[in-house]
């Protein structure tokens, strides 16, 4: 006889009624592993859509150049730069270290001396005031920490600081500056570290320390297709300006400047996130892996305690296929509703992980699939062999042992 598979699913469905509690323990490490793959790779892709914002809304189609040595970057490069082919905007960038003071009290802070394009090329977000213009000389912008924590005294738009720097020839140079505008915070990926940095007119900063060169340069290009053959147009011009030989520009250790782009930083958050997937994926695979030894066990055990029923069924018509197909129906189901509930926890926890975080949270119905697919070719490998040694009982012993 050829067995029903609305009556195997209905026997399968009795098995496992008849034995709750060794059916929820076998679900369980199913459950266990398929929840934390779900919420794996759904904390991956919240953590992959966060950060990928965060470089979105961190400067618009940006390349930034670092230069290792000083006095190297100087009004004609920045004009090499500007007018390589896809650029956009410019900013050039001086940062030092200076003391503070603000209401008697001093503490050592980065100074950056931009222009007022560096807004614009990095998305500088202002949450109180307004950002420093060309035409501004004393006027400046402070970070948030920087207005909120670093002092004892909260530092708002209208306060006044005064700011010293060591010149070229080490001499301490003073002048006071009043607050324009606070920074958001978190600040973009690009100014990283800008909580506690204070912006004023690159021109009043070169003017303090003497300086006529740049540590840094931000340059936006017209769009993501063309950033990297950008990037590449600006680093031959630049090298072609600086006497740089095309074979010495090829050994990375001796170009004295560091580039990176929006592509790069895109890439490489999702290579990090990757590797992170990867690892947690493989501490989940070993909950799964044991699940499915604990289903296979299970279904040994399940065969021993069934031996009479499976002599009977065989004794009255079922065929070894049918005896097989029974035993994998209910391996399947166990497998198929721990994958169930599984995913559905790993979903949650990821949504609640991602509301925590303050990212936005994936939930993708694919993942509930996904887990329940998983489970389902878990329970398939893991009941087979249980299921073969069940089919192939001779009825006759089958009875007999029972």
């Amino acid at each position: 006889m050829m067995i029903d598979l609305t009556y195997g699913v209905t026997m399968a469905v009795a098995g496992l009624k008849s034995s709750k509690l060794r059916s929820g323990l076998t679900a369980l490490g199913i459950i266990i592993g398929i929840a934390a793959v779900i919420a794996t790779l759904a904390l991956g892709s919240s953590f992959g859509d966060y950060f990928s914002s965060e470089i979105d809304t961190s400067g618009s189609n940006y390349i930034a150049i670092e230069s290792f040595k000083e006095d190297l970057l100087h009004d004609p490069q920045i004009d090499v730069i500007r007018n390589s082919k896809g650029v956009i905007d410019v900013s050039p960038l001086i940062d030092v270290t200076a003391d503070v003071e603000f209401m008697g009290e001093t503490k050592p802070i980065e100074i950056y001396g931009v222009t007022e394009d560096y807004q614009t090329v990095t998305s500088v977000a202002i949450e109180e005031g307004s950002f420093i213009t060309d035409k501004d000389s004393f006027m400046a912008v402070i970070g948030h920490d920087t207005a909120v924590d670093e002092f004892r005294n909260e530092i708002g738009t209208g306060s006044r600081i005064t700011i010293t720097v060591k010149n070229e020839n080490d001499e301490d140079v003073t002048q006071t500056f009043t607050i324009k505008g606070v920074m958001e915070t978190p600040a973009s990926l690009i100014t990283i570290g800008s909580f506690k940095t204070i912006y004023v007119p690159i021109e009043v900063l070169q003017d303090m320390t003497g300086r006529n060169f740049y540590n840094s340069v931000y340059a936006t290009v017209e769009s993501m297709e063309i950033i990297n053959e950008t990037e590449e147009e600006i680093k031959l011009n630049l090298m072609r300006n600086l006497g740089i030989s095309q074979r010495e520009s090829d050994n990375r250790s001796a170009v004295p400047l560091y580039f990176i782009n929006q592509a790069d930083l895109i890439e490489e958050v999702n290579r990090m996130v990757s590797t992170i997937q990867y690892f947690l994926l493989a501490i989940g695979s070993i909950s799964l892996i044991v699940g499915s030894v604990g289903i296979m066990n299970i279904m040994f055990v399940t065969v021993t305690e069934r031996t009479k029923e499976i002599g009977t069924l065989k004794a009255i018509g079922y065929t070894s296929k049918d005896v097989l197909t029974l035993f994998l129906i209910e391996s399947v189901i166990i497998s198929g509703i721990g994958g169930f509930i599984g995913a559905m926890i790993g979903l949650t926890i990821s949504y609640a992980g991602a509301v925590l975080l303050d990212m936005p949270a994936a939930f993708p119905l694919s993942m509930l699939f996904l887990g329940v697919g998983i489970s389902v070719v878990i329970g398939v490998f893991a009941g087979v062999y249980p299921a073969l040694r069940a089919a192939k009982m001779n009825p006759v012993d089958a009875l007999r042992t029972a």
